[in-house]
């Protein structure tokens, strides 16, 4: 009988030993497949983060991954990728311009061929709601005509509104962003800059301007049109025609040091899709040529 106690004493410790094992084994592969779920690392001017942030959803999705976004300057971008050649912070670089990715080629830091345009920026003149609603900027009462006639901005009209009166202009960093270079060239060829370089407050990136004008450091802006349509009604805006400006050619490149290559094509060949090509003047963007 003591024999029998024992031996059955035995088998119930090895069978609750079982099932603490398994129990264990279970909750560390949960918490493996929940940690080690792919992370592509993705460099983004802040002029293409809100489309960017607005298409996630459905890559990830599909590709069962993550997006570690980091938006700034492309300068910026450019310099640190630069700077941390040896052990990258990122996968892939979306700049908006196609020189920084160039410049990347050329240094032996990406894939071959992996650089390619994905989109072509725009620029708006954005107004805070004290300058839209003023009589004497004309801002609200041109919007409305345009709005209503379906027309665009002419040369003359853009002078109007930029070059009359004493109102701040912010504009993001020509050396480091390029949709401020775009702007300020803009200015200069429409021979406006003259009257408002002495007014201009510039800002580190698009986002930064957008801040910048949300908080009242500037009255007017010209910032991307992605960044416009972002600010949904916190100020009024108008779309300025591409022809005014440089072209703004977003160009995207997979880093060398990445080690995941294979999803970061996937992101590369998502952004060239058909499917986002057609979404893109939603989210403020002409299609790459």
């Amino acid at each position: 009988m003591t024999g029998q106690s024992s031996r059955y004493l035995l088998a119930q410790r090895r069978v609750f030993t079982l099932l603490v094992v398994t129990l264990l084994l279970s909750v560390s592969l949960m918490s493996c497949g929940d940690h080690s779920r792919r992370e592509l690392r993705v460099a983004v001017d802040a002029s293409f983060q809100p489309a960017l942030e607005a298409l996630r959803p459905q890559f990830e999705s599909h590709c069962r991954c993550r997006l570690q976004i980091t938006a700034g300057a492309s300068g910026l971008l450019y310099s640190q990728i630069r700077a941390d050649s040896a052990d990258p912070a990122f996968d892939l670089m979306l700049s908006a311009d196609s020189a920084r990715p160039v410049l990347l080629e050329k240094a032996g830091l990406t894939v071959p061929a992996s650089r390619q345009a994905f989109a072509r920026g725009q620029l708006a003149v954005w107004a805070n709601p004290v300058v839209s609603k003023s009589k004497s900027s004309g801002f609200s009462q041109l919007s409305m005509q345009l709005t209503k006639s379906g027309a665009m901005l002419t040369p003359r009209q853009l002078i109007l509104l930029l070059g009359r009166g004493k109102h701040k202009l912010v504009v993001a960093d020509p050396q480091l962003a390029p949709d401020g270079d775009a702007a300020v060239k803009m200015l200069k060829k429409l021979r406006l800059w003259p009257r408002v370089k002495n007014r201009v407050v510039y800002a580190g990136h698009s986002g930064h301007a957008q801040i910048m004008l949300h908080q009242g450091e500037g009255d007017l802006g010209v910032i991307p049109y992605s960044q416009a349509l972002a600010s949904g009604r916190r100020g009024q805006y108008m779309r300025i025609p591409e022809q005014f400006h440089p072209p703004i050619e977003l160009q995207m490149v997979i880093l060398r040091g990445t080690r995941q290559r294979t999803l970061a094509i996937r992101l590369l060949q998502y952004l060239r899709s058909d499917a986002v090509q057609r979404k893109l003047p939603e989210l403020g963007f002409r299609a790459a040529e």
